[in-house]
This record gives structure tokens, C-alpha cells and sequence, in this order.
């Protein structure tokens, strides 16, 4: 339970590194996820100003997320342009390393 105090009170920098990178790929989805949102509503709403209103939000969405994206490239938490079998292998070691510090 200490550690989890220590990193709730960011005494690890490894774990308040890893909370930071949780939280802006949480936010990535999100972001996504509300994008997607505004554009079925802009699509299927009934009026000109809804469509506006909707196609708006759609064009916040996708700025936020291109920030996001920079931000997370930019500090190596995302790496869009590995090969597919590196993404995959960095990925595996994040969840066991994450795995053997709930244990």
C-alpha cells in the first residue's frame, strides 16, 4: 500500500512518468471516441445551425487530438512510425512490467 501512496504523491518518477503517459493515451481515446460523436450527430442532424454546431465540435475534437498525438510522440509514449512487430514487443514489455509492480 505504500507504493501505492508513493505514487499517488508522485514520490516515484517512474510511476508519475507512466501515470502521465496513462492519462494522455486515456485522453487520445476520448478524444477519439467524441470526434466520432460530433460527426454522427453533424451527419444526422435535422438542421443547418445543429450541423454548424456539430461539425464545430468535430473540428475541436481533431485539433485536440492532433496536440495530444505531438505531445505523446514528442515525449517517445507513442511511436507511430516502428515497425508493427516493435509497437507490438513495446507494448508486451509495458504490460508485464506493469504486471510485475501489481505483484
Amino acid at each position: 500500500m505504500g507504493s501505492l501512496i508513493n505514487n499517488i504523491l508522485g514520490n516515484d518518477k517512474n510511476a508519475l512518468q507512466m501515470g502521465n503517459e496513462v492519462i494522455v493515451m486515456d485522453m487520445l481515446s476520448g478524444t477519439k471516441a467524441a470526434a466520432s460523436a460530433y460527426l454522427t450527430a453533424a451527419l444526422e442532424s435535422a438542421t443547418p445551425e445543429l450541423k454548424a454546431m456539430y461539425s464545430s465540435s468535430v473540428n475541436e475534437m481533431l485539433k485536440a487530438h492532433s496536440e495530444l498525438t505531438n505531445l505523446a510522440v514528442e515525449k517517445k509514449w507513442y511511436k507511430p512510425y516502428d515497425k508493427p512487430e516493435q509497437q507490438l514487443a513495446d507494448v508486451y514489455k509495458q504490460s508485464v512490467s506493469i504486471c510485475d509492480k501489481q505483484d
